[in-house]
């Protein structure tokens, strides 16, 4: 889930649904609540982890930091000089897993159809916007790491996306890498400004999560089918933002990327590793899936 949140296009949401914990994942985050805090003084530590299921969320959330913070440069090198490999391998999960998710929803009507198509409208809406110009204004990168942390636990939506959308995307990547960099080669002034940024993002995310978290809980348990037609839509429409094939051209000095087909990829297609990596991709996902399932 953190190397996906990295990569435009991707999300972090996706990753839980496929590997079958993103429902536990909304509830637990629903759950947290600053009440359970008693449940220590009452009842000792033990309760209170086992009511916040602190078992789950501590791996979890541990795995998707250190994924944020050891993959961040790795994952920002792929995109600069192996894109069409990149965009391949997560081309071939989401595809692989929407046809998984697909054979898990029961009966369908025509309200299902209808959530599908307006989950593809509003995604592929999402990737048609352009990005804004950057800010630094920590008030603002709160409210953007807000938005974006509510796009990376719905599937289909980028948070990263949004993140550049809202032109924030490279601070906060730089913060990320920095926070670990200028422990290693320490500078007050430095610590001082990465850090306050930290905070401010990690605040934000907190927000973001718990406001969020509510609404998707409530729709699991009594519109579930609903919200699963729904989500499905939203990792269709975003399938065109990660086709690994885009020619760039430039229209009023901003860079404009077009999806086309290998034959027409104005640079070195890398087709035959790219579709190879594509079925691995769908390999990789359909394995994990088979892992969830043998572990619920």
């Amino acid at each position: 889930m953190g190397a996906a949140d990295i990569v435009p296009g991707v999300s972090g949401g996706t990753m839980a649904l496929i590997t079958g914990i993103y429902e536990e994942l909304i509830r637990s985050i629903d759950g947290i609540s600053f009440k359970k805090l008693g449940l220590i003084k009452k009842e000792g530590f033990q309760s209170f982890w086992q009511a916040i299921n602190g078992s789950f969320l501590l791996p979890l959330f541990l795995g998707i930091a250190s994924g944020i913070l050891f993959l961040s440069s790795g994952i920002t090198y792929l995109i600069a000089y192996y894109p069409i490999l990149l965009w391949s391998f997560f081309f071939g999960l989401i595809v692989a897993s929407i046809f998984i998710l697909i054979k898990q929803l029961g009966k369908r009507n025509a309200l299902h159809y209808l959530l599908l198509l307006l989950g593809i409208l509003i995604a592929f809406g999402i990737t048609r916007l352009s990005p804004s110009g950057e800010s630094t204004n920590l008030l603002y990168l709160f409210f953007s790491s807000t938005i974006a942390i509510i796009a990376m636990i719905l599937p289909g939506i980028s948070g990263a996306f949004l993140f550049i959308l809202l032109g924030v995307y490279e601070e906060v990547l730089q913060t990320v890498k920095g926070a670990i960099s200028v422990l290693f080669d320490f500078d007050w002034q430095s610590f001082q400004t990465i850090y306050t940024k930290v905070v401010v993002i990690g605040l934000g995310i907190i927000t973001g999560l718990k406001l969020f978290s509510r609404i998707l809980n409530w729709l699991f348990a009594h519109k579930k089918q609903e919200t699963l037609c729904l989500l499905i839509g939203f990792m269709l429409g975003a399938l065109p933002k990660i086709w690994p094939w885009k020619n760039v051209e430039i229209n009023n000095g901003k860079e404009v990327f077009s999806n086309v087909s290998p034959a027409d990829y104005a640079g070195e297609t890398h087709l035959l590793p790219a579709v190879i990596i594509m079925g691995f991709g769908a390999i990789f996902l359909i394995l994990m899936e088979r892992f969830a399932q043998n572990n619920k």
